[in-house]
């Protein structure tokens, strides 16, 4: 009778120390996984990189005293607050015009949506 009752509990054994190896083995990875994602940047984050980098490329590649004052100054706060606070940059110029054009494309290109771009000459609140 005893062996009987082994033959069956061996299949149930295996099974038990399989299940409980593979959760030590996976356990790891899973955190590393979770750790991982966690060091990366939101998606507003990245939007805020990408608006930065093409910022300074475009202001790098034109003469950046076609760029009034104000525009610029309005701009610098909208990168301040992390490219979420409601700055309105108002491009008057053409030259601006041309500028905010050319960001918003390259920031479309990365996936951001226009209501993302400072852009607008709405009053303030």
């Amino acid at each position: 009778m005893k062996l009987s009752v082994l033959r069956l509990n061996i299949p149930q054994a295996i099974l038990m120390h399989t299940s409980l190896l593979a959760a030590v083995l996976v356990a790891p990875m899973l955190l590393c996984a979770d750790e991982a994602r966690a060091d990366e940047p939101s998606w507003s984050q990245r939007k805020c990189q990408f608006y930065q980098s093409f910022r300074d490329q475009l202001q790098t590649s034109r003469d950046k005293s076609e760029l009034g004052e104000e525009f610029l100054k309005s701009e610098d706060a909208f990168v301040a607050s992390g490219c979420t606070g409601r700055i309105h940059v108002c491009p008057t110029t053409e030259a601006e015009l041309d500028y905010a054009n050319k960001m918003s494309l390259r920031m479309m290109n990365e996936g951001a949506t226009g209501s993302f771009l400072p852009y607008s000459c709405a009053p303030t609140d």
